[in-house]
């Protein structure tokens, strides 16, 4: 097996291997450190064939535009979302590439099962 299929840390299950190896856990986790940048990325990836501008996505996740848009350029500069100019308009859509989709959608499965836990912890049920 290539070194770049293996994890660094074996306690840290929540990567994907290719993904530990190259910093792409790490720079997801920069990326989305606030609520408006999870609310984003889980709405892209609940949504993968969403193709919109940053003023239809914000208003879609209930966030203003300057919210998100430093968060679409990060994830655009990352290569985690693709960005199109259409003459005066410049959408963003999910990538395609499948590592880095793959990445995204278990990074926000990671986030869902933390929150998960977080609210039977608070809630007790």
């Amino acid at each position: 097996m290539s070194d770049a299929f293996k994890t660094v840390s074996e306690d840290d299950e929540r990567t994907l291997p290719w993904a530990e190896g190259s910093g792409v856990w790490n720079a997801i986790a920069d990326l989305i450190s606030g609520l408006s940048a999870v609310d984003l990325v889980t709405f892209l990836v609940q949504n993968p064939y969403t193709c919109d501008t940053a003023e239809s996505l914000a208003e879609r996740i209930g966030r203003r535009v300057g919210q998100i848009q430093p968060i679409l350029n990060g994830l655009a500069e990352a290569g985690f979302v693709c960005v199109t100019e259409l003459g005066s308009l410049r959408v963003y859509q999910l990538t395609e590439e499948p590592q880095r989709r793959q990445t995204l959608q278990q990074y926000v499965a990671w986030l869902r099962e933390g929150y998960h836990w977080t609210r039977l912890a608070i809630h007790g049920s």
